[in-house]
Formats: C-alpha cells, structure tokens, sequence
C-alpha cells in the first residue's frame, strides 16, 4: 500500500518538525553563562585544587619543610598565618594578595616564586586568584 501525502498534510508536518526543533535548539536560552562560569569557581577546594599546589611547588625546602621567611605552606593555617611581610592571602582580593604577586613576573619583593623553579602556568595561577578572590576559604 502506497500513502500518499496531501499538501495540507505536509505542510502540517513540515510545520510540527520545525516547532520541534527551534524548541529543542532554544531548550538552554533561559540559562545564564554567568551563572555557570560561578558554579565552576565555586568548586575550588583548598584541600584539593590548592593544597596540592602548594605542595607540588613550594616543597623545596623553603615554605613546607622549612618555613623560610616564617612562612608555612604545609596547611591552611600556615598560609592564612602569612610569614615575615605579613598576610600573603587577602580573602576577596586575588590581585592584592602577596602570593600572587609573587607568583608574577614583577613581584614586589624579593624573587618570583617558586624560587629556582619554572614558573608556575597562568591557569594554575588563575586558579589560586579566583579561590582567593572567592573567599579564600578552608574548603
């Protein structure tokens, strides 16, 4: 049996499909980019994004075994205590924050850090900045 489609019919369908598709293809129109781009940055925990920074790049005897400069990056109380040149955490204020500084190419003081090492990668950097810059909580 062979069914054929009258114009109308078509039309209909033809009609039917595109409702389908341009809801299908504006399902997401009511989200805002914003909103997921601080979901993510609400996901930065210290214990597990920061602290591992740390310790994969301040370990060289300076600030996890040794706290040179009075400065203790072993745990979040040693980094929140700051060191010599007072608080290195500003919570609310990545840019003003002397860790970040100090992870730049123009820190304020003394060397960039890590001290004999390559530097750290813009996204690592950006990483820590967001997390201070969120609250810098013990997460």
């Amino acid at each position: 049996m062979i069914m054929r489609f009258s114009h109308p019919n078509t039309t209909i369908a033809g009609f039917i499909l595109f409702i389908m598709i341009f809801s299908w293809n504006c399902s997401d129109l009511g989200t805002n980019p914003d909103d997921e781009e601080n979901e993510l940055t609400d996901d930065i925990s210290f214990s597990s994004d920061i602290q591992p920074i740390l310790n994969q790049n301040c370990g060289n005897n300076c600030h996890l075994n040794n706290t040179f400069g009075g400065l203790n990056l072993s745990s979040y109380t040693g980094l929140m205590s700051g060191g010599n040149n007072g608080d290195v955490v500003i919570p609310g204020n990545g840019a003003g924050s002397i860790i970040i500084q100090k992870l730049g190419s123009n820190p304020p003081f003394g060397d960039r850090m890590p001290k004999g090492s390559s530097a750290l990668s813009s996204s690592i950097i950006d990483l820590i900045t967001t997390w201070i810059d969120d609250g810098a909580e013990d997460n």
